[in-house]
């Protein structure tokens, strides 16, 4: 992208740093009820106040009436007043009853109806009507959202009944003369039942700039896809984000993705549906539903036979054929169903996705997360020159690359390498061909030349800017080696917290620890801490004594909870970037994974430790006794790869299968806490550990419309934990 182009974008996007914080509106079902179903609702209210009431109240009587005579004439008179509680309760729950009936019919029938908000009502709950704040992202950029300040361009809505929800996703709905029509729902969102609706008006305005001119039409003409696939796909915008500023899409390319097996792994299979099972689940189902129907002919007709009559022994013998027949099926189906998510420890060659969500730049930049229209992962900046120098050395040719859609490019054409696996929607753009059959642009042209069109934004996430050893425990790390920690380990785990506590009031630099006035561990300072660094002083003053005092409380409530400093960091896991530049643009054995790479096997590298340290490698959520230790790899001959303070991991290494993370963001723990490590190290002599590998199935594609979103949306809400 030349200049004038930049410039030109400069002027139409609103960029900013990440930091906006926009108010908008999160509402429930109340104030979406017609004012029919509103009326009915709140007497439905109403009438639990009252049951509620009389439940309490015949309850107290009940606990009187315990220790009265019943010849008393207070007990007779109480008597009389629990007969007619108990009977205007059992008229006021058959009332509620029937009142919920018909407001849920109602609902039902009210499926079709054009909904609108109305705020004008009582709402009991302010979670029914409130205002929230979110982070700016590349939506609410488009939209034009402004830093502390309210947009009624996008609402966000929690589902509590499905017809409510069916009809706001199918009709939409009407605000302060506004149509307001269905955008998406996150993962995330989907996990709390929430979905974000959006002005019609500024949707179709920027519908293009925010899917690089991708439409549901243009998916469905190609088979569609798995609809929550897709809503997490066009979610991705709502990713709290700054503008990546100097990124130039001419420069950047998608390839295929590094995958390869390391021979010989002790794993634990689990054994997952595959689309035979599918098949001849489908297949057995089937034949069951045909021999259902037909032993169902045969007892209807046996029914409808005057009394006396007396089958065939033909007759009779088919039918037990028939019966045999579906036990022998049922059977099978059984069979079948037993094998999914059962486990066994065995011996195999293990699939390992090396770049599944991985990138790299080779233009000097921070490891960070990026969001593109439909491209989500993690780059990290490996030197090109590096590169290049690397195979000078050893004699190696560097080749062209070849993207995804069969185009070829050189080492000094591209700064951006994207995998497969971050273009999420690579399928659905296409190569275009002229009708002689000669090829016109390629998919990744055409994504280009929509991206430049529209005023498409490239942005960034998790940017690491400065990374410190200042990490925490949680209680499944240690929870998972209480067999092997004793009380010394314990206390020698915990000793840096306790000489911090011990020295409040004492030790000025425990104090200003314990307040986060330490440039060495708090990579974010505030203003407070950064005043008391100038002039410790400050320590004496009333209100920071009082912050020491509850500090010092809520201190004493995470060790309860176990959660104890330790010299450590989350880091992101990175791929070593030399093995993925020789994979694709050299001609060496791919066979021989030991050649690649500057990070050997047993090792991980990471500048913030020292070279040959002891290192634990850990994923929160922590599973099993999921501690991966490895040896430090921090020579002078590999700090020209080190470019970022994340780890560097081996090819030939299955840490991904045991602690089950992506290279798309996620970040390890990494630490040398000596006490975690032995431990660690016992548990693992005494009892092994063994990853757990399965096949991962693909969903069903489907047609994307509002119905089909829906109903994946409702599914998530049923099935998805």
């Amino acid at each position: 992208m030349n200049n004038i182009q930049r410039d030109a974008r400069l002027k139409y996007s609103t960029y900013g740093n990440g930091k906006a914080i926009i108010e908008i509106l999160n509402i429930g079902f109340e104030p979406l009820l017609t004012e029919k179903e509103y009326k009915i609702y709140k007497e439905i209210g109403d009438l639990k106040y009252k049951i509620n009431g009389l439940e309490r109240t015949i309850s107290f009587i009940e606990s009187k009436l315990m220790y009265l005579d019943n010849t008393e004439c207070y007990y007779i008179w109480l008597k009389e007043r629990l007969d007619k509680f108990v009977l205007e309760l059992f008229d006021c729950k058959n009332s509620e009853k029937e009142k919920t009936n018909i407001f849920k019919s109602m609902l039902d029938e009210n499926v079709g109806v054009t909904r609108k908000i109305y705020d004008n009502r009582e709402f009991k709950n302010e979670d029914q009507f409130r205002n929230i704040a979110i982070f700016e992202s590349d939506l609410t950029r488009c939209f034009g959202c402004k830093d502390m300040e309210h947009s009624d361009d996008i609402v966000s809505v929690v589902t509590y009944y499905t017809p409510i929800f069916e009809s706001i996703i199918h009709h939409g709905f009407d605000y302060k003369d506004k149509h307001y029509v269905f955008f998406t729902a996150g993962a995330g969102q989907t996990r709390c039942k929430k979905s974000t609706f959006v002005s019609e008006h500024k949707l179709n305005k920027n519908f293009n700039r925010l899917f690089c001119g991708l439409t549901r039409e243009d998916v469905n003409n190609q088979g569609g896809m798995n609809t929550n696939k897709y809503l997490a796909y066009t979610s991705l915008c709502q990713t709290n984000s700054e503008i990546w500023k100097d990124f130039d899409i001419d420069r950047a390319i998608v390839v295929d993705d590094i995958e390869y097996q390391i021979p010989n792994q002790q794993i634990r299979y689990i054994y997952t549906e595959s689309p035979d099972d599918k098949v001849e689940l489908a297949n057995l189902k089937e034949k069951l539903q045909e021999i259902t129907n037909e032993l169902r002919e045969i007892k209807n007709s046996k029914q409808n036979k005057p009394k006396g009559y007396k089958r065939s022994k033909e007759e009779i013998s088919y039918e037990k054929i028939l019966r045999s027949k579906k036990n022998d099926i049922l059977c099978e189906i059984e069979k079948l169903r037993s094998k999914y998510h059962q486990s066994e420890i065995t011996k195999m060659d293990v699939t390992i996705p090396f770049t599944d969500g991985f990138g790299i730049s080779l233009k000097k930049i921070q490891s960070s997360m990026v969001r593109l229209p439909f491209v989500k992962g993690l780059v990290a900046y490996c030197p090109r020159r590096a590169f290049q120098d690397w195979c000078s050395e050893h004699g190696i040719t560097v080749h062209k690359i070849t993207d995804i859609y069969g185009k070829s490019h050189s080492i000094t054409d591209i700064d951006y390498i994207f995998t497969k696996s971050q273009f999420k929607m690579y399928k659905y753009f296409n190569n275009e061909y002229s009708e002689n059959g000669d090829l016109i642009r390629t998919g990744w042209e055409v994504y280009k030349d929509n991206f430049k069109k529209y005023g498409c934004d490239a942005c960034r996430c998790n940017v690491e800017r400065c990374v410190k050893l200042n990490a925490k425990t949680n209680y499944q790390v240690l929870q998972t080696l209480t067999t092997e920690m004793t009380d010394d380990d314990i206390h020698s785990l915990a000793s840096y917290d306790i000489n911090c506590l011990n020295g409040i009031g004492r030790n000025v630099q425990c104090m200003l620890n314990v307040l986060g006035a330490n440039e060495k561990k708090n990579d974010n300072l505030n203003w407070l801490q950064k005043s008391l660094l100038l002039y410790p002083e400050m320590l004496k003053d009333f209100y920071v004594k009082t912050l020491l005092k509850n500090t010092k409380d809520s201190m004493i409530k995470k060790f309860r909870s176990g959660k104890f400093n330790i010299n450590g960091s989350y880091v992101f896991a990175i791929p070593d970037p030399l093995a993925c530049l020789q994979w694709w643009f050299t001609d060496m054995d791919k066979e021989n994974l030991d050649a690649f790479g500057f990070v050997k096997e047993g090792h991980v590298s990471c500048n913030l430790f020292a070279d040959k340290e002891e290192l634990d490698c850990l994923r929160s959520p922590h599973l099993d006794h999921a501690h991966c230790i490895r040896k430090n790899q921090v020579r002078d001959c590999d700090k020209k790869w080190l470019k970022s303070n994340g780890v560097y991991l081996s090819m030939k290494d299955t840490m991904s299968k045991v602690l089950m993370y992506d290279n798309d963001g996620d970040k390890l723990l990494l630490h040398n806490n000596k006490t975690i490590i032995k431990c660690a190290k016992q548990f693992q002599s005494k009892y092994g550990m063994i990853p757990n590998y399965y096949d991962m199935p693909k969903a069903n594609p489907e047609l994307l419309t509002n119905t089909t979103l829906f109903e994946g949306i409702v599914n998530a809400y049923h099935h998805g934990n």
